[in-house]
């Protein structure tokens, strides 16, 4: 199958279902594991009713969406009317399209970058399959047709990371990352990887390095701008502790995916605030070791990895974010094949990390189900698939940094029988 066909089946999907089936969306929309309230339409529903009927769209605590992104919707719920619902489906669509279409370039630009630095013929996945295991990935069906607002900072995130190593504009990239930020936060923690990748994009040096100054101030001026915009159309500072705030805090607490919601129910109000605050450090102090540690040095061209520690970022952050859904991770599972020649192959622990998946994916909405619908459970038994759903971040976390290592080693002393070769981490 042609990637032009691939393409067009999987916006076919995510278009088609909602539109002659309207009440999926609904229905997946008010499921914690596909959506929270944090990146809920309905939230973004709520808000453009308030603001039609002349009410603050801030004051109740109910959204939780930035004022640019709620203006957006609003002009064309306006604009199109009763066909606004088809409109937001072609949308939605139109964004998963647009992700799988970089994650392509994407997979181009590294096979043929790992090339060069080897010396070395890799042969990648072919782009329809690529697009493929995205576009028909279920876990960003489920997350696009329940049009949480995730799927867009999927594509700004993989829009920064394109711009950079792809179409060599860092200062794009930035912008992207900027806008990723300002909707949803957690892409903010992103910064330093992309900084990583432009200076190696760059050429390093003093060039390198002026570069990496431009984007930083580029990144933080767009970010002001956004905020600024949002003050001047909202008139009121209140959308700041609505949408960024009960990130920080956790301060609306609801069952999801993640490992913060149970026990900041469960904790005496006391020690609240000083593990928010050890979370919230938690969910960042890892990156800039990890962006270090898997550089690309100048000094010798075949070891590291930065565009793989941009990934494990990115996988680090759906770990430890308060308000997770499954698309976070399936959107990390779509560009692992992107490692076909170099990591995957070294890795130990896929197929166990894919059957906790599997075992997770089947029973979070059951006991969820026993818990809240028959009341024959309790939150133990949701929880405990969350605790699983945790267990395979870290197993795939372990894992891919375990398959790179591996591969420098290779790489460093020019191993030949790479099949039989048994290593042990000190």
């Amino acid at each position: 199958m042609s990637l032009t066909a691939v393409l067009a089946s999987g916006f076919a999907l995510r278009f088609a279902v909602p539109t002659l089936l309207p009440h999926i969306s609904h229905s997946l929309a008010a499921t914690p594991q596909i959506s929270t309230p944090i990146d809920s339409f309905r939230s973004i529903r709520e808000a453009v009713y308030f603001l039609q009927n002349g009410m603050d769209a801030y004051d109740g605590g109910l959204v939780h969406h930035p004022p640019l992104l709620v203006a957006i919707f609003r002009v064309l719920s306006e604009l199109l009317g009763p066909w606004s619902e088809v409109a937001f489906n072609f949308l939605f669509a139109a964004v998963d399209v647009g992700v799988a279409i970089k994650l392509t370039n994407l997979n181009r630009w590294y096979n043929q970058h790992q090339s060069k630095k080897t010396k070395s013929q890799f042969t990648a996945f072919s782009d329809a399959l690529v697009a493929s295991l995205y576009l028909f990935n279920p876990l960003m069906v489920l997350t696009n047709w329940a049009h949480s607002t995730q799927p867009i900072s999927y594509f700004l995130i993989v829009e920064s990371i394109a711009q950079v190593l792809v179409d060599k504009n860092a200062y794009r990239g930035a912008i992207s990352l900027a806008v990723a930020s300002y909707l949803s936060y957690s892409p903010l923690y992103l910064l330093f990887p992309l900084l990583a990748l432009t200076y190696m994009a760059s050429g390093r040096g003093s060039w390198g390095r002026e570069v990496v100054v431009q984007c930083s101030a580029i990144f933080v001026a767009s970010l002001s701008m956004l905020m600024l915009l949002s003050f001047a159309l909202t008139a009121s500072q209140d959308f700041v502790f609505q949408c960024y705030w009960p990130v920080m805090s956790f301060s609306k607490i609801a069952p999801n995916m993640g490992l913060w919601w149970y026990l900041f129910t469960e904790m005496f109000d006391f020690f609240t605030p000083l593990y928010k605050g050890i979370f919230n450090l938690y969910s960042f102090v890892f990156i800039v070791p990890l962006t270090i540690r898997l550089y690309e040095p100048a000094s010798s061209p075949k070891i590291g990895d930065s565009f793989l520690a941009m990934v494990l970022c990115c996988l680090w952050v759906s770990f430890t974010k308060p308000y997770p859904v499954v698309g976070d991770l399936g959107f990390i599972l779509s560009m692992l094949p992107i490692f076909k020649n170099t990591v995957i192959p070294r890795t130990k622990f896929l197929p166990l990390t894919m059957l906790m998946l599997i075992v997770c994916l089947l029973l979070a909405p059951i006991f969820y189900y026993c818990w809240i619908v028959l009341g024959n459970g309790n939150s133990n038994f949701f929880y405990s698939m969350n605790l699983v759903w945790a267990g395979v971040h870290v197993l795939l976390f372990l894992d891919l940094i375990w398959g790179r290592l591996v591969y420098d080693y290779v790489q460093i002393n020019q191993v030949k029988d790479t099949e039989s070769i048994r290593l042990t981490q000190m």
